[in-house]
């Protein structure tokens, strides 16, 4: 996993400054807490490097000022105890990121909203401008969601804000184009990217027509179509393989199985078998760039694979 541990800076960060409980109850309070919980719980067990302020339990979230600390242990309120004292041990759980960084603020402007203080996502921008991109994770009564523009201190990069663990990958693919990854770093990224497609090991950008860098985006937007809505279309509409073409083509994605002409031929069938751990796949389905050249070979769901999709094959074209 990218960030699972080296020298690499933080990926993720809790955004304390999206701590506002307000006038919560305490049962209120754990409604709250408990899916940002889950998120952070997710993304530890994961193994995603998640930081936290140095300053987290100072943050001024309550009535009156109230600082966090208070709220999860000094409240009597038996409502919501379980979730206050999880979200103390999850963010104890955390490292805490480095204040002595040259140029850091603590006062970041998010679209229209001015945050202060905003630590962690001073960190978070910080670092993008630097060319490390970092999710910020947020509590679900936050509004800003994805990929935002922030600025602070003369300083302007894109951070990205998250509540739930669905949209971890989501991620991970805008650093496809953000952080310009090099070919040498693809294939160890698509993995948390596409964590529902299965990746052969012979996969290679050289068989492709054309260089990685014109290739590359295209590849991970075919690949996002293809992980985020081919097995459910083709479960929905059970198989029918002319409707499943349509409903990804209304996504941007051209995209077929073999025709019954190449499909009867079994020399160039065999071109379309891929072996992945000791089993061989059938990659039939493709989707395509141009209608003459670049293709990226997929099969179905498959009960082997936990029925996770096998990508093996990317190809100027084969045999027909």
């Amino acid at each position: 996993m990218p960030d699972a541990g080296g020298d690499e800076p933080y990926r993720f960060v809790v955004d304390e400054s999206s701590f506002d409980f307000g006038e919560l109850t305490g049962g209120q309070l754990a409604e709250l807490l408990h899916p940002f919980n889950t998120t952070l719980t997710d993304l530890l067990e994961q193994r995603h490097r998640v930081a936290v302020s140095p300053f987290w339990s100072e943050t001024e979230c309550g009535p009156d000022g109230r600082e966090l600390h208070d709220v999860l242990y000094a409240s009597r309120d038996p409502r919501g105890y379980d979730e206050r004292l999880l979200m103390g041990s999850l963010m104890d759980r955390c490292p805490s990121w480095d204040t002595g960084l040259p140029g850091l603020t603590d006062r970041v402007t998010v679209g229209q909203d001015s945050i202060e203080p905003a630590w962690s996502l001073g960190y978070a921008l910080w670092q993008g401008t630097r060319g490390h991109h970092v999710g910020c994770l947020v509590l679900p009564s936050a509004a800003r969601r994805g990929w935002r523009s922030a600025s602070g201190s003369g300083a302007e990069s894109e951070v990205f804000f998250l509540a739930e663990t669905s949209t971890v990958p989501d991620f991970w693919r805008g650093l496809f184009a953000r952080e310009n990854v090099p070919q040498s770093e693809f294939f160890s990224r698509v993995h948390v990217a596409f964590p529902e497609l299965v990746f052969a090991d012979s996969l290679t950008f050289r068989k492709f027509d054309g260089g990685y860098r014109d290739l590359r985006e295209w590849v991970v937007q075919a690949l996002t179509v293809i992980h985020d809505h081919f097995a459910a279309a083709w479960t929905e509409h059970e198989g029918n393989g002319h409707v499943v073409q349509q409903v990804l083509g209304s996504r941007g994605l051209d995209l077929s199985p073999e025709s019954t002409n190449t499909r009867a031929n079994k020399s160039v069938m065999k071109q379309r078998e891929v072996s992945h751990d000791g089993e061989d796949y059938v990659c039939e389905w493709h989707a395509k760039q141009h209608p003459a050249r670049n293709r990226v070979h997929f099969s179905l769901p498959d009960p082997r694979l936990g029925d996770r999709i096998l990508v093996g094959i990317f190809v100027d074209h084969l045999d027909t």
